[in-house]
C-alpha cells in the first residue's frame, strides 16, 4: 500500500505540475487582435447580415441590388456575428470615443463631431500595451477640429495606449496617401491624377491595409504580440472609389426602400425625430420619382457598393496573410463600423436617428478554437460594451479603463450556436442634437423625445414604422424600458436631460 500511495502521490504531483505548466503557457501567450472599423456602413451591405434577414428586409433597394462580401462573411461563418450591436450615438466622434473607452459620450468629452477626447480618459489599448505592440492606423477623429493633409503622428501626448501612430490622422475622408521615409501625406479625390499609375498602392483603403499587414508581419517575425486598430474612412462620402471598383455596380438601379416611400407619404405618421421638411403627401410621388431617377445619387450609391467591395477584397488579403503566416488561430479578428447609413431607408441618408439602419452596426469576431463558428448573438450590446468585452475575452485585467459598459466576454466565449439574453437593456443617446434617447433589447426599442414615447417591436415590425406604446399588451414592457431609460438619462447625463421630453403619450395623440 505505501508503494501505491507513493506512486499515486508522484502521479498527482506530476499532473498538477503539467496543469500549472499549461495554465502558465496559456497566460504567457495572449492572442493577437486586429480591429477593422469602417466608417458609416449599412448592415445590408454585408452578406452575413442579409442572411439573418427576411428576403424583404435583406433587399431593400431591389431584389438584385446587393454587394457580395465573401471575406467578411467568412469571418462571420468562422466566428460570431452580433445581431443587435448598436452605436451608442449614431455619429462619428461620440461613437468612436465610447468604443475606445467604454464610456458614454458625455463622460468622454467628445460628445459631438470634432470633439476632443479628454486627456484623462483611457482606451482599451492602455491595458494591452504591456503585453502587445499596439498600433493605430487610419482615421481617429478624437483630437478636435484638426484636419490637415500632413497630420500624421503629430500628437505624442495623445496616444491613449497606442505606441505606434505613424499612420494615424485625426479627421478627413482622404482618398490617397503617399509616403516618403516617415513622412505621410494625404490627398483628396481631386488629386487622384497623381496616382493614375499606382492606385492600388496609394488608394487609402489599400494603403492602410498594406501598412497593417506589414506591421503584423514585422511583429510576428520578432516574436511579439500585436494589437492593431485599423480605421478605414470608406464607405463614408465622398462617394468615389478607385478603378475598377468605380464601375463594378454601374448596372444597378437603386429603388427607394419601402420605408422611404411610406415616410415620404407620411403614412403612417412619423415621430418628430423621423421627420424631414420635404415630406408631404402632396409631393410624395414626385419626391419618390426624383429620388429613384437622381443620377448623381444613383452613382454615389453604386460607388458605396464599390468601396465596400474593395474593403472586402482587402479583408480577404489580410485573412490570406494570417493563413500563410500561421497566425489565424492566435489572432482575434474583429470587423465593425462606427455607425450605420440610412441609404434611403425612412426617406433619409446618412445617420443621426435611432432607426436600425442608422444606429445598428456590424460586429463580427473570429477567434478559431475559442469562439464557436457560426454563432449568432441576439442579445443587445452597444459601443460602451466593446472595450470591457475585448479585455475580458483576452483575460486582460482592466487596470486603466473604468467602463460604464457590460463585459460580454462570457456570452461570446460560451458554447452554443444562438445566444439571446432577452432581458438585457442597452441605451443610445442623440448626444449632439439632444432630440432623443433610446432603450433597446434584442427585440424592442423605446425612444423618448419631445414627441412622446415610441415603442418598436423589431421582430413584429422590422421596418420600425408602428408605435406599440399604447397597445395594452406592451404596457409592462414599456414601463420597464421607460424606467430604465430615465434612470440612465439621469445617471450618465444624456443630453436629452437638458431638454423637455414626454415620458408618456400626450392626450391629443395622432398615430
Amino acid at each position: 500500500m505505501p508503494g501505491i500511495l507513493h506512486h499515486l502521490s508522484a502521479f498527482l504531483i506530476a499532473a498538477c505540475f503539467l496543469t500549472a505548466k499549461v495554465l502558465c503557457e496559456d497566460t504567457s501567450t495572449p492572442p493577437n487582435v486586429i480591429i477593422i472599423m469602417t466608417d458609416e456602413q449599412n448592415l445590408r451591405t454585408i452578406g452575413a447580415y442579409r442572411d439573418l434577414m427576411s428576403n424583404e428586409q435583406a433587399f431593400q433597394w431591389g431584389q438584385n441590388v446587393f454587394v457580395d462580401t465573401p471575406n467578411i462573411d467568412r469571418l462571420a461563418n468562422e466566428g460570431v456575428i452580433f445581431d443587435n450591436f448598436y452605436a451608442v450615438t449614431p455619429l462619428c466622434t461620440p461613437s468612436r470615443a465610447s468604443f475606445m473607452t467604454g464610456l458614454y459620450p458625455k463622460q468622454t468629452g467628445a460628445w459631438k463631431n470634432h470633439g476632443t477626447l479628454k486627456k484623462n480618459k483611457h482606451s482599451f489599448a492602455e491595458d494591452l500595451m504591456d503585453t502587445h505592440d499596439t498600433v493605430y492606423l487610419g482615421k481617429w477623429h478624437l483630437n478636435g477640429v484638426t484636419k490637415d493633409s500632413t497630420d500624421f503622428n503629430n500628437n505624442p501626448n495623445r496616444k491613449f495606449g497606442f505606441k505606434n501612430t505613424s499612420f494615424q490622422y485625426n479627421r478627413g475622408h482622404w482618398k490617397y496617401f503617399s509616403q516618403e521615409k516617415w513622412k505621410v501625406t494625404a490627398y483628396d479625390w481631386s488629386q487622384r491624377g497623381m496616382f493614375a499609375n499606382n492606385e492600388e498602392q496609394n488608394y487609402a483603403t489599400d494603403f492602410l491595409f498594406d501598412k497593417a499587414i506589414s506591421f503584423m508581419k514585422n511583429k510576428k517575425d520578432k516574436g511579439k504580440n500585436f494589437a492593431v486598430m485599423l480605421s478605414i474612412a470608406d464607405p463614408h462620402a465622398p462617394n468615389e472609389v478607385r478603378a475598377p471598383y468605380n464601375e463594378m455596380y454601374n448596372h444597378i438601379s437603386f429603388q427607394l426602400p419601402s420605408t422611404g416611400k411610406k415616410a415620404m407619404r407620411l403614412n403612417p405618421a412619423l415621430p418628430d425625430w423621423g421627420q424631414v421638411d420635404t415630406f408631404s403627401p402632396e409631393t410624395a410621388e414626385s419626391n419618390i420619382s426624383d429620388w429613384e431617377n437622381d443620377t448623381v445619387l444613383q452613382k454615389g450609391m453604386q460607388n458605396v457598393f464599390g468601396m465596400i467591395k474593395l474593403i472586402d477584397d482587402n479583408v480577404g488579403k489580410m485573412l490570406q496573410f494570417f493563413d500563410d503566416e500561421n497566425l489565424a488561430d492566435d489572432t482575434i479578428v474583429i470587423f465593425t463600423s462606427d455607425h450605420g447609413d440610412m441609404m434611403g431607408e425612412h426617406g433619409r441618408l446618412n445617420k443621426g436617428v435611432p432607426y436600425k439602419a442608422s444606429a445598428q452596426v456590424p460586429m463580427i469576431m473570429r477567434w478559431p478554437n475559442k469562439i464557436d463558428s457560426g454563432k449568432i448573438i441576439k442579445t443587445a450590446y452597444s459601443s460602451v460594451d466593446f472595450a470591457p468585452s475585448l479585455l475580458g475575452m483576452m483575460s486582460v485585467e482592466a487596470k486603466n479603463i473604468n467602463s460604464s459598459g457590460i463585459d460580454g466576454s462570457s456570452e461570446i466565449m460560451r458554447s452554443g450556436q444562438i445566444s439571446f439574453n432577452e432581458e438585457q437593456i442597452r441605451f443610445l443617446t442623440d448626444s449632439k442634437m439632444k432630440r432623443w434617447a433610446a432603450a433597446i433589447t434584442g427585440q424592442y426599442k423605446l425612444v423618448l423625445s419631445k414627441d412622446g414615447p415610441w415603442l418598436f417591436d423589431m421582430i413584429k415590425d422590422p421596418d420600425e414604422m408602428i408605435n406599440y406604446y399604447e397597445d395594452p399588451k406592451y404596457t409592462q414592457l414599456a414601463s420597464t424600458l421607460k424606467n430604465a431609460l430615465i434612470d440612465t438619462i439621469d445617471k450618465f447625463n444624456f443630453p436629452l436631460k437638458q431638454r423637455s421630453y414626454l415620458a408618456d403619450t400626450p392626450e391629443c395623440w395622432d398615430s
